[in-house]
């Protein structure tokens, strides 16, 4: 039934659109004349209005633009102009604006303003995002700064067992969501779960109810200029942005082991402020300018209760997790920047900023008492300070030059302090944390020559040097002092680049280029495998996979090159294509990122068929590759024996007693694993205009898109995992399990846009607006849930949200009056 009714609203939204195309066509043009003078010197008025109409429910087809609901809207745009007119020598001009009117995506502004004195802007626009409206929790005050459990008031967090060691409680065991019953004597009956029987199994998807997850951001902007003299500029300008809704974020209870993904409040406004005084003349120029920044976040704390149960529940926080917003920051930055014109063919552009930038907001109160904080905020401040000088010079009539030095700082001048907490807010002894503020420092010259070979053919060579240190403000307490947050304090970067271009004639054009380039990190620190780790400072030290290297200091090759042709086949026709592809390779990385590779594609083709029509199509193939390699190792403790290398047939599993690792575990090729991910989209699109249709009085644009895009990820190799025995050898306790590739992620984007315009007269007119968009996807993370028996039970430790990857189909009409004046 849902099907035929789908195919009906489509049938009769088509039959609309075409119904008011036909019409359009019927009914001659009241007027159809050639421009006159009034109509190319003086701007016209235009006001819209209409309505517009969608077919179906959803939040992922408006997720911008403002029609996620089914049914009506109101269309209403404008753009109203005034002033002196043109050939009254007056320069006074003004202009209002305004855009989706009767949209969530509705925008509105106004400028005025006298040449060569003044002018004052205004805007104002929203945007609401809509993220879900299939988003289900368990939790009660969605939306609100407190989430509880209500449904689970007879499961108080004491009765909420984790324990396996009796019946009953692996039955109630609120470590695994997906017990059913609370006790052998309700499972014993062989029926449905009741509410006698009330095991999370059973709360959980019946306490599961509907939330709408969105946002709406509101700005506001005001600008004025004030043209002091013919040399000097004021600028000013005010921008007020309000957010308000919610956004989905995980919340981890007792650490990464178990969690949820809940709303989570949003109440912020940021203030913003620019000012600049200008000065220009010929062959020099001056500006300085002061940008401010002010963020507000009324979400203050926000605490959910912990749905699980044992070591992962904290009495001394009401057994909820206790989180904050975003906190309460500023930015205040001076700019200075000026060029002067040495000679005709040599200039120098300077630009230097300093920035400082503060956040003090108070820590949470309500801390249990076991927890030692040394300050009541961070007491944070950032100052970056960054110079930019180009100079541009042509020695000779065929040879031009370019040098251009960069250089960035970023002082992280909050103190550090040691915290005394735990993480995930559960309960347990305090470990140390103590905080260290990073620093950047970065130096970039460059050096780029530019020679004319001959007629229409040129030649681009460039050097490029890039240096980026880190340091710590503070080093950690022991007894890990030795230990840096940089397994490198410093980079360098060496870039060789050509490009050479030619106009072959008038009618072909192309360019090709290639850059080189190698990134080296000096004395980098390898990791150490620790079998026995001591005892360290949270977060606890796991063992450290040697060979591994974090892939933004490790050493890296990288290829890059670009190329492009343009055919003009005739003054009707015309071919543009264009290549890029970029390779990232990491000669010494054992573990970790091996490479990534990019490469894309590019056709464009335009054909005018008559001053009245023309054709417009596109090609554009994006192809993305990276491969990852890693071993898996076993997590030690401080009473770890090393066992010899385990005799196993390959990777078949092996017996180790409790507390025992192999001493090749880090070597051992059965550990090793490795991973290989590709993004591949594919755009297709054609379109045309139509102008004087028929009557000479009907306008039509079409355009139609078509675009695919898949993300295989491919895994191979293992790992082994414990079966929870110690039986003695020879049973194997240490199972090898071989990793599997995952289904493919992909997305299917139809979209197909109608606009026609019909003259009644010289100042009116009738549109039409025909959408159609389909978006088919498939998505493993969101269809786990959704393809499997238990639903959001589907993952024991993550209570699922019945989200399931974005599917729809969904048609919008709109039809519109159109009168424009002077």
């Amino acid at each position: 039934m849902d099907k035929l009714t789908n195919r009906f609203v489509r049938r009769v939204s088509v039959a609309a659109v075409q119904g008011a195309l036909a019409t359009m066509i019927t009914f001659p043009a009241a007027y159809a004349a050639d421009p006159t003078v009034e109509e190319l010197t003086t701007p016209k008025s235009t006001i819209e209005v209409g309505a517009g109409a969608v077919n179906k429910d959803s939040y992922k087809f408006g997720e911008y633009n403002g029609l996620q609901k089914k049914g009506g809207y109101f269309i209403g745009d404008l753009d109203l102009r005034g002033g002196d007119p043109f050939d009254s020598g007056g320069t006074y001009q003004w202009r209002v604006t305004g855009t989706d009117l009767g949209l969530d995506s509705r925008s509105l502004g106004f400028d005025v303003g006298k040449q060569g004195t003044f002018r004052i802007k205004y805007s104002y626009d929203e945007l609401r995002r809509n993220y879900s409206d299939s988003y289900q929790t368990f939790y009660a005050g969605a939306g609100g700064s407190v989430l509880t459990i209500p449904a689970f008031a007879g499961t108080p967090a004491a009765n909420r067992l984790s324990s396996t060691t009796t019946v009953n409680g692996a039955l109630s065991n609120w470590g695994n969501i997906q017990s059913p019953y609370a006790t052998a004597a309700c499972a014993a009956t062989g029926g449905v779960p009741t509410a006698a029987c009330a095991g999370p199994g059973y709360l959980l998807p019946a306490a599961m109810h509907n939330f709408n997850v969105d946002s709406m951001r509101k700005k506001h902007n005001v600008e004025i200029i004030e043209e002091l003299s013919n040399e000097w500029q004021l600028r000013a300008s005010v921008r007020h942005e309000e957010r308000d809704g919610t956004k989905l974020t995980g919340v981890a209870f007792g650490g990464p082991a178990r969690g949820v993904l809940v709303p989570e409040p949003l109440n912020s406004t940021t203030d913003q402020f620019r000012t600049s005084l200008n000065y220009v003349q010929p062959g020099a120029h001056f500006t300085i300018g002061y940008t401010g920044s002010i963020f507000k976040n009324s979400t203050n704390e926000w605490t959910v209760e912990n749905p699980f149960a044992g070591n992962l529940l904290n009495a001394a926080f009401n057994n909820s997790a206790h989180l904050s917003g975003a906190p309460d920051n500023q930015m205040h930055q001076l700019s200075v920047s000026g060029g002067y014109q040495f000679a005709p063919a040599t200039k120098l552009v300077v630009s230097a900023n300093y920035q400082r930038m503060t956040q003090n907001k108070n820590f949470l109160n309500d801390l249990p008492s076991a927890w030692v904080l040394p300050e009541t905020s961070a007491h944070a401040k950032v100052i970056n300070t960054s110079l930019n000088a180009v100079l541009t010079t042509r020695p000779f009539k065929d040879f031009a030059v370019t040098a251009q030095y960069k250089f960035e700082d970023r002082d992280n001048k909050t103190p550090s302090l040691n915290f005394f907490v735990l993480g995930g807010d559960a309960a347990g002894t305090t470990n140390l944390f103590t905080n260290r503020p990073l620093n950047f420092r970065t130096q970039q010259f460059s050096l780029d020559g530019n020679y004319t070979l001959g007629r229409r053919q040129f030649l681009k060579l460039g050097y490029e040097w890039k240096e980026i240190k880190r340091s710590v403000t503070a080093e950690p307490p022991p007894p890990a002092e030795e230990e840096t947050p940089f397994r490198s304090e410093k980079t360098t970067e060496n870039t060789l680049r050509a490009e050479y271009s030619n106009n072959l004639s008038q009618f072909v054009t192309g360019r090709i280029s290639y850059a080189y380039s190698e990134r080296r990190a000096s004395e980098y620190e390898e990791n150490v495998l620790l079998p026995v780790p001591a005892v360290a400072p949270f977060p606890a030290a796991d063992p450290m996979l040697p060979g591994f290297r974090q892939f933004f200091l490790a050493d890296r090759n990288r290829d890059r090159v670009r190329g492009g042709l343009n055919f003009q086949v005739s003054e009707s026709l015309s071919l543009q294509t264009g290549i890029e592809y970029n390779r990232d390779r990491y000669p010494n990385s054992q573990y970790g990122l091996q490479s990534s590779k990019s490469s894309a594609f590019n056709l464009d083709l335009a054909f005018n068929a008559s001053e009245d029509l023309s054709f417009n199509a596109f090609y554009v193939l994006e192809d993305k590759k990276s491969e990852r390699r890693s071993l898996v190792i076993g997590r030690g403790s401080t009473t770890t024996i090393l066992d010899a290398p385990a005799s196993r047939n390959p990777c078949t599993g092996y017996f180790a007693a409790t507390g025992h690792l192999p001493s090749d575990e880090g070597t051992d090729v059965c550990r090793q694993w490795s991973e290989n991910q590709a993004d591949r989209v594919n755009t297709l699109g054609v379109g045309f205009k139509m102008q004087g249709l028929v009557s000479k009085a009907f306008d039509l644009d079409a355009n139609l898109s078509y675009s695919r895009a898949v993300t295989p990820i491919g895994v191979s190799g293992g790992a082994y995992f414990g079966n929870g025995s110690n039986a003695a050898a020879p049973a194997f306790n240490n199972i090898y399990v071989a990793a599997e590739s995952f289904p493919d992620i992909t997305s299917e984007v139809i979209e197909l846009r109608l606009k026609g315009t019909y003259a009644i007269d010289k100042t009116s007119s009738i549109g039409v607006h025909y959408l159609y968009r389909r978006l088919k996807s498939s998505d493993w993370q969101y269809d786990a849930y959704a393809n499997a028996a238990l639903g959001v039970l589907a993952i024991p430790v993550f209570p699922g949200t019945n989200m399931t990857a974005p599917n729809y189909d969904v048609q919008a009409i709109g039809v519109t009056y159109i009168y424009r004046f002077r």
